[in-house]
Order: structure tokens, then sequence, then C-alpha cells
């Protein structure tokens, strides 16, 4: 990947980290991702500690921009990458399908407040947890016009119906931008709602410009 507007930006996740070179978003592992950026100029941001402090070992020369506080919220622990997704929107609602399921809501340039859900496969896993009975797949499929009438129908119906309940009732007419690994599952979920892998990185962007990086 080469930077196609000067510069790599690089979102750590708990499991993945994901990189934008302006032009197309690559998911590589921790580990594949700091060999193979390892000379380059990577500004970053990460809710994985453990990643962060290997990159200051390494002395790679990534820019941590995990610090960069900017967005106006009086949410208290917000991830920087829910922070980067809302500075992204700006306007409407943002809803983050990754390991945890997020979502925010942004009006005029402030954050009014978000929750959190664990994500759909660990989802899956607690259900598993529960009975064997219960260890399905999920139908993405699923109607959320009529009862289920199996139980692999039932688990799915109550985990997308319940995140498109609530994004319906707090989000009204506000456009609604979902990214992450499930984007596609949820986004099918919510009428009118878009898919953009890229809103966190937009996010970064600004963060960048406003701290004179």
């Amino acid at each position: 990947m080469e930077p196609r507007d000067g510069m790599i930006l690089c979102d750590i996740g708990n499991s993945r980290m994901h990189l934008y070179d302006g032009c197309r978003v690559e998911h590589l592992s921790h580990a594949e991702g700091l060999a193979r950026y390892a000379r380059q100029r990577v500004f970053f941001i990460s809710v994985n500690e453990s990643v962060r402090r290997k990159i200051g070992r390494l002395g790679l020369p990534w820019i941590d921009l995990s610090e960069k506080h900017l967005l106006k919220t009086a949410y208290k622990g917000l991830g920087i990458d829910r922070e980067a997704a809302c500075l992204g929107i700006e306007e409407g609602v943002v809803i983050d399908a990754g390991s945890a399921v997020t979502v925010d809501l942004m009006e005029e340039g402030r954050h009014l407040g978000g929750w959190i859900w664990p994500g759909l496969e660990r989802m899956l896993g607690a259900y598993r947890s529960i009975s064997d009975k219960l260890d399905v797949t999920l139908n993405p499929d699923v109607s959320l016009e009529r009862l289920p009438l199996d139980t692999r129908d039932a688990v799915s119906f109550a985990m997308l119906g319940s995140i498109a309940a609530l994004v319906a009732k707090h989000a009204k007419a506000k456009r609604v931008v979902v990214t992450g690994g499930d984007a596609a599952v949820i986004a099918r979920t919510i009428p009118g709602a878009v898919i953009d892998e890229t809103i966190v990185f937009k996010g970064m962007k600004k963060m960048i410009k406003d701290s004179e990086c």
C-alpha cells in the first residue's frame, strides 16, 4: 500500500488493524501490520494498549493520535475509535459493527451520547454458553416483520431486531452510517443506512489537521 495523499492512517482494534492510504482500506493482523509498515510513517489510533506499547518498544516511526481528544462530548470513557468515527460524521448516527457494536449520535458537531452491544459473534457465543440447542449461526436475512418459527431465526431476530429497533428510536430522521466487519449485516436491518468503511479515517484526518500533527 502506497499513501495516496501523503499519509497512511491506521486504526488498531482489539483483534486486527485497519490501514488506509487515501484509496483503499487494508485489514491485517497486528503482527502483519507492524511488520509490513515498520519503516513507514503511519498515523494511528489504538484501543489495544499492548499493541500501542509494542509500537513504542520497537521504535517505529508511527505517530500516535490516541490522546488527541477533540470531540465535543460529556461522555466519560469514550474510546478513541468512536471519537474518530464521530468526528468523521459530524451529523447523524454512526454504528461500528466490530468486536463490539457501538452506536453514537452526533448533532451539529457535538456528540450526544451512545451505547454498546457485544459484537454479533460474541452475542452468538453467549447463546452457545446457555445451551447446545442455542448453538446456531446467524441468519442475516431473517425477517423482522414476522415472528420466528425456529431457533436460528429466533436468535437472529432477537439480535438484529433489538439493534434495529433501538437505532430507529433514537436516529429518527438522522442519516445512519455503518462501518466495521459486520456493517453489511447491520445496515440491511436499518432503512436508508449507508456503509462507509473510511468514516474513522475521515475523523483521523480532522484530528491531524486540528492538532497540527
